[in-house]
């Protein structure tokens, strides 16, 4: 019974039977497949049919073809990450040696100066700049690794810092002579240590500055499209804020702030000591605003750091 109603169901609608016979499988929606995917299926059952072949290819294609568009647009916003020629990666490997001996430089006065900051620590008991020269640090492993960028931003940071750096000793000359002598004759290690880490800065520019300056790193830098910097600029940007610092403290050590604080100084200690203002500045506390001023009192035998202040 159930055949023959099944037969006179194709015999009334013959289109249906044809349809459902004759069909082609549907084709998976490969879009929506991953690389590894598509790969497995070429090789796969899929890649024996040539019309899901053709399909998984054309995808493959596609998608590749999307890639190359994408990475082309990168290369096109930053042309650094673009991958160095033959030509290119040779200028880049002659310029590692320089690359490699300016950073060993910078890590070996960054060392120095991390047992310098030990030492003040355990003598004077003072945690300042104990953090100071971590760029040393950065700077110096950037440079091993052969970073041209951290070569060309550091060449810039050094003929910026020479006026600077030279005027880390501006104390010694802004302040009177007999009390650089005494200081030296009391302290000698501390504040002669003071020059020589002053020294050793200054001879870290100069040779970090020829290093990145030699012609290997410029053609290096060029080849991956860095533009050669003016270096006037930081020179003359260094200048001017070094200028602008001794005008500054010579006006507010020289200013009637610092003429009265060492005359406060001076009728509490006497006649027998010399006065000179290293420091001034002002403060606001809940019993008013105040001026604030750091004296140096000293004679032949001993130095003295005295805090004063005074109402406005």
């Amino acid at each position: 019974m159930v055949f023959l109603r099944y037969y006179f169901l194709l015999e009334i609608f013959p289109c249906i039977a044809k349809a459902s016979v004759t069909s082609p499988d549907r084709h998976p929606d490969y879009q929506r497949y991953s690389m590894a995917s598509l790969q497995q299926a070429l090789s796969g059952a899929d890649g024996a049919d040539a019309a899901r072949r053709q399909r998984i290819e054309a995808e493959i294609a596609q998608r590749q073809q999307d890639d190359l568009e994408a990475q082309q647009r990168q290369w096109a916003a930053r042309p650094q990450d673009q991958p160095l020629d033959p030509a290119a990666a040779a200028l880049q490997d002659a310029a590692k040696p320089h690359l490699r001996s300016a950073g060993y430089a910078l890590l070996f006065t960054w060392v120095v100066l991390r047992v310098s900051a030990w030492f003040d620590i355990v003598l004077a008991d003072s945690w300042n700049y104990f953090v100071g020269g971590i760029e040393l640090l950065i700077f110096g492993i950037f440079l091993l690794r052969g970073n041209l960028r951290a070569a060309r931003w550091l060449r810039w940071l050094a003929v910026f810092s020479v006026v600077p750096t030279v005027l880390v000793l501006d104390s010694l000359f802004m302040q009177p002579l007999s009390l650089t002598l005494t200081q030296f004759k009391l302290a000698p290690v501390r504040h002669g240590w003071l020059v020589l880490e002053t020294v050793l800065l200054l001879w870290l520019i100069h040779y970090v500055c020829r290093q990145l300056g030699m012609p290997a790193v410029m053609a290096a830098c060029d080849a991956r499209g860095y533009r050669r910097p003016d270096l006037r600029i930081p020179a003359i940007a260094g200048l001017i804020l070094g200028a602008c610092g001794v005008v500054v403290g010579l006006a507010a050590l020289q200013g009637e702030t610092a003429r009265q604080a060492r005359a406060i100084v001076a009728q509490r200690y006497g006649a027998g000591y010399q006065y000179h203002v290293n420091g001034v500045g002002e403060s606001v506390v809940p019993e008013g605003r105040f001026y604030t001023a750091q004296v140096l009192v000293w004679d032949d035998k001993g130095i003295l750091s005295v805090p004063v202040r005074w109402p406005q």
